[in-house]
């Protein structure tokens, strides 16, 4: 090849190196490196569509690449051949046309592709080339995924450990010094031909990342998740992350591995502002759980040496840092004592409950009647009625010059807003009376999440994710403790309280 053919051939290829986003097919790249090296000066293909379907950049390589470095181009059923001078005027006309119908076929083909995929992830199909890890896909039904044993086992020890305290990276390394073969590498022994980018060395490790894909993974409570990625278009191979709002979501389409109380409860431990220490991989007992009650900030583990004696408490961070609030703090084993003493009494009081509910089971659904909300209701709508009609006297009392128009006005606002306040009073006694008709007495799972912890004599870092929400520390002597499901637990203690006062009034009349 001369040296002014090899500088024709690169500056062309310069020129339009952009045209190959539409063309980066492995057969095609070798075709180009061969014209290249001069091993190629003529092409044949069956028709147009075989060298490409994008109309755009078929014609540049038509009317201008292939031209320039001397490429001869023949399409046999289209009849077409760049050589042929005789018939170029009306190649310029018609092969446009017949590039132009290639790329819409192409669009079409994309077009009802993507909408028959659609239309399989909403009816809850898995359509993904490889299971996630922890299922496989079932042998009879390739859209539908059973539980895989081995891996299912890691994904519940990889909860539980993050549960117990572990950061992402420390449950990593664990899996890792365990032998426990990485998701890529568990895939390639199960014998599919699986690639992934987390690698180093010969064989893939688990990553922070890994683990915390699998912790926000609700595929894992039985709900198949798709939709999260898409290609911008059947032009574009580059792939853009969907909008969470956007994500296709049908439940119950699967074994569940991972409960949705566990996958929710670790979605808000994975929220919270927790580090551990240097050198430990479980962070500390109370760890982004603790708030300063003035400032609501988190309380920080601080550790005060004394008389050759170290004592650990929990001060306000704002404080701490010197940006204001009080300087109030609490010691932490005073704290831990406090909280346990308290748990023990909740769960002590759950386990009451369920007692009661039983008793409640006993009696005919038709015969249980909410009386002191029923009571409640009929009060305020008592106290609507009094204002009622001391708005109504008070406009006589004005017409017959018993009290002035602008003592009318002063009165009529006060009971104007009384009667207001009475009466979203009762909306949101209805909405109440609503909530506790449609209790489901017998389905209520967060009372074996107590009861499990009836033997309770000293507080670990999971009791404390799995029962409480937050501690909010006013000084040593004023804490609250906001547990989880305290409004269930409290809509079921009035339910309990008002059914059961009916049926003793009942019997003892």
């Amino acid at each position: 090849m001369s040296v002014a053919r090899k500088t024709l051939i690169f500056q062309c290829f310069q020129k339009y190196r952009y045209l190959t986003s539409a063309f980066e097919r492995p057969g095609f790249t070798q075709m180009m490196e061969d014209i290249q090296s001069d091993k190629i000066n003529c092409i044949i293909v069956k028709d147009l569509s075989r060298l490409g379907r994008n109309y755009i950049e078929m014609g540049k390589y038509l009317e201008r690449i292939f031209p320039m470095i001397g490429i001869r181009f023949i399409a046999i059923n289209d009849n077409y051949d760049n050589a042929n001078t005789e018939s170029s005027d009306s190649d310029s006309i018609v092969v446009p046309f017949k590039n132009l119908l290639n790329d819409s076929y192409c669009r079409d083909i994309s077009i009802k592709v993507r909408s028959q995929l659609d239309i399989k992830r909403r009816k809850g199909e898995f359509i993904g080339g490889y299971a996630v890890y922890g299922y496989s896909k079932d042998e009879q039904n390739k859209n539908r995924l059973v539980v895989d044993e081995y891996a299912a086992d890691i994904v519940r020890s990889i909860y539980r450990r993050k549960l117990e305290g572990m950061s992402a990276n420390s449950i990593a390394d664990q899996l890792n010094s365990e032998g426990v073969l990485a998701p890529s590498e568990y895939k390639r022994l199960c014998g599919l031909n699986y690639h992934s980018g987390f690698k180093t060395g010969t064989h893939a490790k688990w990553q922070a990342i890994q683990v915390l894909r699998i912790l926000k993974n609700e595929v894992y409570t039985g709900t198949m998740v798709q939709g999260k990625r898409q290609k911008i278009n059947y032009k574009i191979k580059k792939i853009r992350d969907v909008d969470e709002s956007c994500w296709i979501k049908v439940p119950n389409t699967h074994e569940a591995i991972i409960s949705q109380r566990m996958f929710d409860i670790v979605q808000e431990v994975l929220k919270l502002d927790t580090c551990a220490s240097k050198g430990q991989k479980i962070v500390h007992l109370f760890s982004g759980i603790v708030r300063c009650g003035d400032c609501g900030q988190n309380m920080v583990r601080c550790t005060v040496s004394k008389k050759g004696k170290k004592y650990i408490y929990l001060n306000c961070v704002t404080n701490h840092k010197g940006l204001g609030c009080s300087s109030h703090h609490i010691r932490e084993s005073k704290l831990e004592e406090v909280v346990l003493a308290a748990l023990q009494e909740k769960i002590q009081q759950i386990s009451g409950l369920e007692e009661r509910l039983d008793e409640i089971n006993e009696i005919p659904k038709n015969q249980r009647r909410l009386k002191s909300v029923e009571e409640h209701m009929k009060v305020l709508e008592q106290e609507e009625q009094k204002y009622q009609t001391l708005c109504r006297q008070l406009y006589e009392d004005m017409s017959n010059g018993i009290v002035s128009k602008d003592e009318y006005k002063e009165f009529s606002c006060s009971f104007n807003e009384k009667i207001e306040n009475i009466r979203k009073a009762k909306m949101e006694m209805d909405c109440q009376l609503d909530s506790l008709n449609n209790l489901d007495v017998e389905h209520l799972p967060w009372i074996e999440d107590f009861k499990s912890y009836q033997n309770l004599t000293s507080l670990n870092r999971r009791v404390l994710v799995e029962l409480v929400e937050s501690i909010t520390v006013y000084d040593k002597e004023h804490i609250h403790i906001q547990y989880r499901f305290d409004q269930e637990i409290r809509n079921v203690l009035e339910y309990c309280n008002s059914v059961l006062t009916t049926e003793t009034e009942g019997s003892t009349v």
